[in-house]
């Protein structure tokens, strides 16, 4: 074997390693968050399909293109499945709890974004690397609560100012809730639930992102 050949093999073997190493992280902590928050059973994989759904989508449509052509989309949809990462430090008392939290229990639960971005800067930091599916995963994990008016939290970060990551993830967040069943709501209807996103478009979503959303809602019916 010629001294290029052993490089190239070493390349993919460290590429390989590191492949194995963020499929490991990912599915880690996503079965640690399910198995904390049984509402959660089969969100991760549902988020994860319907986020490539939407980002098909805006690809087609020519939508933040130049941003997104950026990045590495499996890579991007893969690292998605850490979204929710901050809720494993959320105490069990309110992460299990059957009935609608209290606005004191709310106000906790809204910590679960920026304690995720801080525990992902911690995994990076340990391990001094710069990841790019970590990069993806901090700002799905601190921007999903954003808004497009600046009303969203932990930031308070508005339009174009919020990462696209969390500009996309928020909307397929709230329509997983929509259409979901919970101890104290019934779901929405696929229909209903893009209604409600369309109708927020330019208020709690990015306008350009809501309507792609809604063009190609009939594919979110999975």
């Amino acid at each position: 074997m010629s001294d290029n050949e052993k490089i190239n093999e070493l390349i993919r073997e460290r590429t390989a390693q590191l492949q194995n190493l963020q499929d490991s992280l990912i599915i880690v902590f996503a079965d640690i968050i399910m198995s904390r928050d049984k509402s959660m059973s089969g969100n991760i994989e549902r988020i994860k399909s319907y986020f490539k759904i939407l980002i098909n989508a805006m690809i087609k449509s020519g939508k933040y293109i130049n941003e997104l052509k950026k990045f590495d989309i499996n890579l991007l949809c893969s690292s998605v499945r850490l979204y929710d990462i901050g809720k494993i430090l959320i105490p069990d008392s309110i992460i299990k709890k059957p009935d609608k939290l209290t606005n004191e229990e709310f106000e906790l639960m809204k910590t679960h974004a920026l304690e995720g971005e801080h525990l992902i800067d911690q995994i990076a930091s340990r391990t001094k690397t710069n990841m790019e599916f970590l990069n993806h995963a901090k700002l799905f994990a601190g921007y999903h609560h954003e808004r497009w008016d600046g009303k969203g939290y932990p930031h308070k970060l508005d339009r174009l100012n919020i990462p696209i990551q969390g500009r996309i993830m928020s909307i397929i967040d709230v329509y997983d809730a929509l259409v979901s069943k919970r101890p104290y709501k019934n779901p929405f209807t696929p229909e209903e639930a893009a209604r409600i996103i369309l109708d927020s478009a330019g208020e709690m979503f990015d306008p350009i992102i809501a309507e792609v959303f809604f063009e190609a809602r009939e594919q979110f019916i999975l």
